[in-house]
């Protein structure tokens, strides 16, 4: 039987926290994964407590003498949430520290054991060092596994028992943890190990509180961040979008009982005017003006055109335009309202109405936004959801503006 890796018992250094807890599942079997592999996997969902016991475990290990922990995360500011993490149990448990300096983020503990925090940005930083312990904290956001495979695996020759363990949520299967994941369930690699938890493995999590959080994503990305499931659709944040089920002939086929529109202004690239009319249940993108460095006259004009032409009762505009809102309102008679736009559940409430086919867009005058918000894709490389700003934004923030915004204000108009 292997010796385990943790010479310090982690349940007795859990009850000496300052404030004592119990790991959940998915926190133990961290332990146990280190304890058994070289390299560990461990996949596990939002709020289950990852990143915390990853710092547990890099505490332990320092309290060894002599042992050198590194932790690398896609920058510093994911990083510093294990070494505050760390460097607070320093403090409040009274560590005696030989150096700690804050600005390289490196700490030595008077028994000659030292924490360094890197960043997977900073391929120079990370040549030449040697581990007992390497921590990886979000390695599915780091776009490839170049920095381990070129400059990190060599750090784990030095020491006899070193370990490395990356910790993540999942990130599709055309990433290499997928790959890296799948080894630890393939014997061919002996000193591989993986684990994979949602977040029922923490039982401080309700399910109203996975309920409140599942509001504010698409149904694909809380698959992903709190099912932990592989399956997604990779980065694409509409993926029920399909020409044939919502690119139909509208013109002239529909009555609306309002139309609305939605206004996203770019300075250096486009701006978007989407046209949306509204039949009680359904919402039809039955129009859309798309041009690029257009001037606040040029604009102006070419929205009155399509409100003449469509009686658009409200517009809805980005509320960091209010110069142009000003503008349109004093220049040129045209009134706008301030979109609601948190992002998040905007997406959210347009991917509901595209799962229940309750938008479609006009084969004619809506194909550029199809197009754009069948595009749309999420920035695989920020810890929280966020969508790339490419040549998809404008028309799809447009569409979430106008949608978003009309629900949230009929909803407050029928309270009333």
């Amino acid at each position: 039987m292997k010796p385990k890796f943790f010479k310090i018992k982690i349940q007795k250094l859990l009850d000496k926290l300052p404030v004592p807890i119990d790991f959940n599942e998915s926190q133990w079997a961290m332990v146990k994964g280190l304890d058994q592999h070289r390299f560990f996997v461990h996949i596990a969902a939002r709020r289950t407590g990852k990143s915390f016991s990853a710092s547990v475990l890099a505490f332990a290990k320092l309290l060894e003498p002599g042992q050198q922990v590194m932790v690398v995360a896609p920058n510093f500011s994911l990083s510093s949430i294990i070494w505050d993490y760390v460097t607070d149990l320093i403090k409040k448990l009274q560590i005696e520290v030989d150096r700690f300096n804050q600005k390289d983020k490196v700490v030595k503990l008077i028994n000659g054991s030292v924490f360094r925090l890197l960043s997977a940005n900073n391929r120079d930083s990370l040549v030449g060092r040697a581990a007992n312990l390497l921590i990886v904290d979000e390695a599915a956001i780091i776009p490839n596994d170049e920095y381990f495979t070129r400059d990190l695996r060599p750090a784990l020759s030095t020491f006899k028992d070193s370990r490395c363990l990356w910790i993540s949520t999942p990130r599709g299967k055309s990433n290499y943890m997928f790959d890296y994941f799948n080894r630890g369930e393939n014997e061919e690699y002996a000193d591989w190990g993986s684990a994979r938890y949602t977040w029922r493995a923490n039982p401080l999590l309700s399910e109203k509180d996975i309920e409140e959080a599942q509001k504010t994503i698409t149904r694909a990305m809380y698959a992903q961040e709190y099912e932990c499931e592989w399956t997604t659709t990779e980065d694409q944040i509409y993926g029920g979008l399909k020409a044939e089920k919502h690119c139909i002939e509208l013109e002239g086929k529909t009555r609306y009982s309002e139309v609305i529109a939605g206004l996203d202004v770019g300075y250096r690239d486009e701006s978007a005017f989407i046209v949306l009319g509204f039949d009680g249940e359904n919402y039809h993108v039955i129009d859309e003006l798309i041009e690029r460095e257009i001037t606040t006259s040029e604009l102006a004009s070419r929205v009155q055109e399509l409100v003449d032409e469509h009686n658009i009762d409200n517009i809805y505009v980005d509320s960091a335009a209010q110069q142009l809102k000003a503008d349109f309102a004093y220049d040129y008679d045209i009134y706008c309202e301030n979109a609601v736009k948190s992002v998040n559940d905007g997406i959210n409430a347009v991917q509901v109405l595209i799962e229940k086919e309750r938008l479609f867009f006009d084969d004619e005058r809506g194909v550029h936004t199809f197009n754009a918000m069948s595009s749309y894709k999420w920035n695989p490389n920020t810890e929280t959801p966020k969508p790339v700003h490419d040549w998809c934004s404008h028309p799809s923030d447009a569409v979430r503006y106008a949608i978003y915004s009309h629900q949230k204000m009929s909803a407050i108009a029928v309270y009333v």
